[in-house]
This record gives C-alpha cells, sequence and structure tokens, in this order.
C-alpha cells in the first residue's frame, strides 16, 4: 500500500512541473512530458503487472488536463508501459542504451496513437511535435533513469513493498 501512495504522490508532482516548469524548457513548440518519463522508466524496473498500473495512473493524471477527451492518455499510456515492463524483463536494468531507445519508441508510439485517435475524430494535431518530443524525452532519461533505478530497485524496498 505504501509503494501506491508514494507513486501516485511522484505522478502528481511530476504532472504538476509538466504543467507548469516543462513549457518554459520547451524547444520549438516540444518540451518533455517528466511524468512519461517516470512512467517508462518504472515500468521497466518493475515489469508488466507494476508497467500497468503505472500507465493507468500517469494517463488518467495527464487526462484531467488533455482537451476533448477522457481517457486516450489512460489507454495509450498503458500500452505504451506495459510494453517497457516487457523489455524491461528481458534487460540488464542498470545498461542506459534501451531505456533510451525505449523511451524514444514509447514516445512516437504515445503520439502516433493520439494522432490516429484524433484523426478519426478529425481533430488534427501536429505529428512533428511528437518526434521532437521524443528526442526531448530521450535525452531526459539519459540523466534520470539512474536515479530512477537506484531509488526503485532497491532490495530493502522490494521486500519491504512485496504484497
Amino acid at each position: 500500500m505504501k509503494k501506491r501512495v508514494v507513486l501516485i504522490i511522484v505522478a502528481c508532482i511530476l504532472l504538476i512541473l509538466d504543467n507548469t516548469l516543462a513549457p518554459f524548457i520547451a524547444v520549438k513548440g516540444a518540451w518533455p512530458s517528466l511524468l512519461f518519463i517516470f512512467s517508462v522508466s518504472y515500468s521497466i524496473i518493475n515489469g508488466k503487472k507494476e508497467a500497468v498500473i503505472i500507465g493507468v495512473i500517469s494517463g488518467l493524471l495527464q487526462d484531467v488536463f488533455f482537451y476533448n477527451m477522457f481517457g486516450v492518455n489512460a489507454l495509450i499510456n498503458m500500452f505504451c508501459c506495459y510494453l517497457a515492463g516487457f523489455i524491461g524483463e528481458g534487460i540488464w536494468r542498470d545498461r542506459k542504451l534501451v531505456p533510451i531507445i525505449t523511451i524514444f519508441v514509447g514516445t512516437i508510439l504515445k503520439y502516433l496513437g493520439i494522432f490516429i485517435i484524433f484523426y478519426a475524430l478529425n481533430i488534427h494535431i501536429d505529428l512533428f511535435r511528437g518526434v521532437s518530443t521524443a528526442l526531448y524525452n530521450s535525452i531526459i532519461m539519459l540523466f534520470v533513469y539512474k536515479t530512477i533505478l537506484r531509488f526503485f530497485d532497491r532490495e530493502d524496498m522490494r521486500k519491504a513493498w512485496r504484497f
């Protein structure tokens, strides 16, 4: 139970940072999604079951500020985090290259999913911004992945938080 509360608190803080500070570091209209970066990192570290949970939590939080549709981010984040959790079960978690590639591909998949859903509803979005955001997310992942790994992959946390 403590683990879920910590996840929700971290996710809320990152959502606030996403909506307040991230637009100030935008490059050509694209800024990183700190909550999505955290969700994918957490999914790689903890596997598929935890990935679905963090994907839904982060997606629902992002949907609060998402115009026109509710549930789109929850569905797409769940899928992307599940994929990241699947990838995380087969890699050495302390390597940086696979998480960077995973966040890049995950961000592209997220924007592609949103683009397809919105295209079907005649709502137009800029697909180029997804590529820029994917590059930005990859750069941020390069610096924060090891910190997230150190915090959420500790032996004492795994034992204390086991259900």
